[in-house]
């Protein structure tokens, strides 16, 4: 935490050295200001977004697993196919097999696995950051953290935890609260810049001249990541292709509407927080979240984002879309019926079914909503610029596998069970995708086989721009997947 408040000490420095010297470039008060404001606003040309989503109990791997090898591989061939909703964006998909989970069994693996580390499961003290806000806290944003059902109504469980440079962190269970968060500003007008000043900010750096734009440049880069708003702006203006509005980011100047959050405002009118964590309510707050975060990272507001609907354990009747019982005990574990010393496998398709929902719903309320022209990068899409990582606190659900495993040895179909790791997006170019990456090594004992899961987590902060030579236990990217 030191180390954190004396970057933004320092930053704070950087801007108001910034600010002087607009002053003293003839810029009035005003102009400086909105020039600091534009320069550490986020960023242009492709800006990145990053969301963890996360999907409690692990996949059965005869419905999840890809067929094919390689970057010849389907989406929709495997039983139910969990994955199959994304057969349409697969050339954006990465499939990564061959992980492991170190230090972690059953579903404490979530605070484990998204922090990189290797500690014991009775392990609640160790201090970590989980990979959104690590790439939030290296991007210099906030983190949305929005959860359906996220924890039991009497409070947060050791088994469903974000961590923030060392504090858990409960996700937000109400939809409602989140929206007046991120977009509260927008519907009252907000901290936008006025128009008008934008405008004569635009035409004064217009008539600077060479050497001074170079000096501003150089303040610029010391406060920003690369390729602001503003260096943008000057790279244009230096080139002289300039024009009014070039570099502008701004795509959302009032509160969007949303059909989803808007059923939820209606239906929670006057009640408490324990709404947001009940079961006849799922469904409705899991849409209202998804298109929320969805919203939030096409405006650009809100670029990093968690999701995570249901904490592990958690025991929902999943009657409400066609699969009775409860998603935990009932579904999750429910195992195949062996009959001949073969296993019949129909009694695992509802809890197959429950989990091809979870990806409907992302598809249908987030990956649609960013399959569209990115107003911040015209050429691209907002899922272009984007990555989502799918991911399990467990590999399979009856077998609480935390590294690749084969499951119903001797009882035909035998199969490997990996941990089910997805990402969706390219990462503004910097991830290659359309790839299936396998890296288990079956010669080699039982969970003495796999990667590190931090070794993918690492390549993920890299993607989106972190200079981090580490993260978690891991030193080694996954070169395959780095552009």
């Amino acid at each position: 935490m030191k180390d954190f408040h004396f970057a933004s000490r320092a930053r704070r420095r950087l801007e108001r050295r910034l600010f002087l010297k607009a002053l003293g470039l003839g810029l009035g008060a005003p102009l400086a200001y909105q020039l600091v404001r534009t320069a550490t606003a986020a960023p242009t040309g492709a800006p990145q977004r990053f969301m963890t989503f996360y999907i409690p109990h692990g996949m059965p791997p005869e419905h999840f697993t890809p067929v094919g090898e390689g970057t010849d591989f389907t989406l929709s061939d495997s039983g139910v196919s969990i994955l199959g909703p994304l057969e349409p964006y697969k050339a954006l998909v990465n499939v990564y097999e061959g992980f492991m989970y170190p230090g972690a069994s059953t579903h404490e693996g979530i605070v484990k696995f998204l922090s990189g580390a290797d500690v014991g499961n009775s392990d609640d003290t160790t201090s970590r950051t989980t990979i959104e806000h690590f790439i939030g806290n290296e991007m210099g944003t906030g983190t949305l953290a929005l959860g359906a059902v996220p924890h039991r109504v009497w409070g947060q469980d050791f088994d469903a935890k974000l961590l923030w440079d060392g504090q858990a962190v409960a996700p937000q269970p109400s939809p409602l609260v989140a929206y007046d968060a991120v977009f509260g500003g927008l519907a009252a007008g907000g901290d936008q810049p006025d128009p008008s000043v934008q405008d004569e900010l635009q035409t004064k750096l217009l008539t600077l001249t060479e050497g001074q734009i170079t000096s501003l440049q150089t303040d610029v880069q010391a406060i920003t990541t690369e390729h602001t708003k503003l260096q943008t702006h000057l790279e244009s203006i230096q080139a002289l292709k300039a024009s009014v509005g070039a570099g502008t980011t701004t795509s959302c100047t009032t509160a969007p509407t949303l059909s989803a959050v808007e059923a939820v405002r209606a239906k929670a009118a006057g009640q408490a927080e324990e709404w947001f964590l009940t079961e006849e309510n799922f469904p409705d707050i899991y849409a209202a979240q998804l298109q929320l975060a969805a919203e939030a990272m096409v405006c650009n507001i809100r670029p990093i984002t968690a999701i995570q609907p249901l904490y592990a354990n958690c025991d929902i009747d999943f009657g409400f879309m066609g699969s009775s019982g409860a998603h935990h005990s009932t579904l999750s574990h429910t195992g195949p019926q062996i009959s001949g010393g073969v296993a019949q496998m129909e009694a695992r398709t509802p809890f197959a079914n429950a989990q091809r929902w979870f990806i409907e719903q992302l598809v249908e309320h987030v990956i649609t909503r960013l399959d569209v022209d990115d107003p911040a990068a015209p050429g691209s899409t907002v899922l272009d610029n984007t990555i989502i990582l799918i991911c399990s606190e467990i590999g399979e659900g009856q077998w609480h596998t935390s590294f690749t495993r084969e499951i119903l040895t001797g009882a035909p179909p035998g199969m490997l069970s990996y941990m089910p790791l997805v990402t969706i997006g390219g990462a503004a170019g910097r991830l290659v995708t359309g790839q299936r990456l396998n890296y288990y090594d079956g010669t080699k004992m039982e969970g003495q086989t796999d990667r590190p899961a931090a070794d993918l987590l690492l390549t993920l902060a890299k993607a989106m721009g972190s200079t981090t030579t580490s993260f978690g236990t891991s030193s080694k990217p996954v070169t395959e997947a780095l552009a």
